[in-house]
């Protein structure tokens, strides 16, 4: 039971710093809950476990065996008096739906009867000593109001896949209203002693060790199977840079050695001349049939390779929004009149990019080059989507297709993944888009994918690369969320 009490904290606070370490304002708030829940573990091992394992720490210097006892006495204090606010402030920022403005408005006014209650412990002096009755209440309506704010995260996003990944984030407010009933109900008074504790309770917090536990088992899961917090999509991406990378110094050895097979199998084409002149016509015509096709393959597969998998090189310049979008859409109308298939775009800012022409015109045709594939026999649509907010300047492909199964979401962006039975599909092209995009210093990703409804991918790039057009002619306005809006969209 000792190592257990131990591995509560250890494990909590590994946690916590792995998601600070992968922060976002939001992720900031919630590893810090994470990581100053595990204060009350760390006072309860050292005075249960480590200490006395340690017999007492007599042989210690006095100096450093105070200090441990006072890092325990203040982690206590942390875990009642700054604990329920700072997980309040997690389901705060989880909002992405409210305003930066109503956030800040909503931390400040919360903050008072939190700064109030550490005010009024000071002045008192014992803070070894723990009367729940004195607080218990004023912590639990912070409790309350962040578990309010959790639940509006969830049910204000609109976004499906977002908010999946939101339903996973209310395992926190259910360990916190464990906590709370534990820890600060189930406690009448606690006194710190000198390596020891005076503890009046019900015995709830026995069965601790079980919930913490289960919640970091949990968590760990759900960060590793589909992505928590936002941190799969960053490992992800990390690693995505690194198989890119790793790709670009193989492709020239790669080219090389089809290059020399291609070498070999020309070689052979003449040869099977030659035995054509000298009468061998049968195993010409063989040897032919058998080595032009294989020519045309590894050379297209070469070709495919290199466009794709070689280090992007950027050559920017300002571009006007809506004649790179009309050329995209151009060069693509071959095919898609070809089957009946709607492609338009909907300008909901204008104004001028700053980017590489030629790269994000690849890179809107490959979106739509899958978008085509995944559209039904009749009534396909494709449409490009131009949107700002004070953050980023975005363009949404939307398809009315097949959609992306739940479980290749995570794949599609990894080079070499493709879901094609053609054998001319590498798995190469989001891959690119990927690295086209991060070159920008932007990102790619997936907003909507329903199967058998559609998919909408999009392209993140930063706010300062987009100069947007005069208001009279771009005819947009900012919303309460901070967001450039257009009119209504009938797609």
């Amino acid at each position: 039971m000792q190592i257990i009490y131990i591995l509560m904290f250890l494990s909590l606070w590994s946690l916590g710093l792995f998601v600070l370490f992968h922060r976002t304002r939001s992720n900031i708030w919630i590893g810090l809950t994470i990581l100053l829940g595990g204060s009350a573990s760390y006072t309860f091992s050292m005075h249960l476990s480590i200490m006395p394992w340690l017999g007492d720490a007599a042989w210690m210097p006095e100096f450093f065996s105070r200090a441990l006892y006072l890092s325990t006495v203040v982690s206590m204090n942390i875990y009642y008096f700054v604990l329920p606010y700072v997980f309040c402030m997690g389901g705060l920022w989880l909002n992405e739906r409210m305003s930066s403005r109503w956030k800040w408005m909503w931390s400040v006014l919360l903050l008072p009867v939190a700064m109030l209650l550490i005010v009024n412990r000071a002045r008192e002096g014992a803070l070894h000593i723990f009367e729940m009755a004195e607080f218990r209440w004023w912590d639990g309506g912070y409790i309350a109001v962040g578990c309010f704010f959790y639940i509006l995260a969830y049910f204000g996003e609109k976004n499906e896949l977002s908010r999946r990944g939101q339903r996973r984030t209310l395992l926190f407010p259910l360990v916190m209203i464990w906590a709370y009933t534990s820890d600060y109900v189930g406690f009448n008074h606690l006194e710190l002693g000198w390596w020891s504790f005076d503890l009046r309770s019900n015995g709830m917090w026995q069965a601790n060790f079980i919930v913490i536990l289960g919640t970091v088992a949990a968590v760990l899961f759900f960060t590793i199977r589909y992505g928590f917090l936002g941190i799969k999509l960053r490992i992800e991406r990390e690693r995505i840079d690194y198989s890119i990378r790793t790709l670009t110094m193989g492709v020239s050895i790669l080219n090389h050695s089809i290059k020399n097979e291609i070498q070999k199998i020309d070689y052979l084409a003449e040869k099977s001349r030659s035995l054509m002149k000298a009468g061998n016509t049968e195993r010409a015509i063989q040897t032919m049939s058998q080595v032009h096709g294989l020519t045309d393959h590894l050379l297209h597969m070469v070709n495919r390779i290199k466009e794709k998998a070689e280090d992007v090189q950027l050559d920017e310049s300002e571009n006007d929004l809506r004649e790179l979008l009309e050329d995209v859409i151009s060069s693509s109308r071959g095919i898609t009149e070809a089957k009946g298939i709607a492609l338009s775009a909907f300008y909901g800012v204008e104004g001028r990019l700053i980017c590489d022409e030629v790269h994000v015109r690849e890179t809107l045709s490959n979106l739509i080059r899958n978008a085509i594939d995944a559209l039904p026999p009749e009534g396909g649509m494709i449409e490009l989507v131009t949107s700002a907010t004070r953050k980023e300047f975005l363009i949404e492909v939307k398809d009315n297709g097949a959609g992306i199964p739940q479980e290749y979401l995570t794949k599609i962006f990894e080079p070499f993944f493709t879901t094609k039975k053609n054998a001319l599909n590498y798995g190469l092209g989001l891959s690119y888009c990927t690295s086209v995009m991060s070159k920008h210093g932007g990102s790619l990703s997936v907003a909507e994918s329903v199967p058998g409804k559609g998919t909408t991918i999009v392209l993140h790039f930063p706010r300062s690369r987009f100069k947007p057009a005069s208001p009279a002619k771009s005819r947009f306005k900012w919303s309460k969320e901070g967001r450039l809006t257009p009119p209504a969209n009938p797609f």
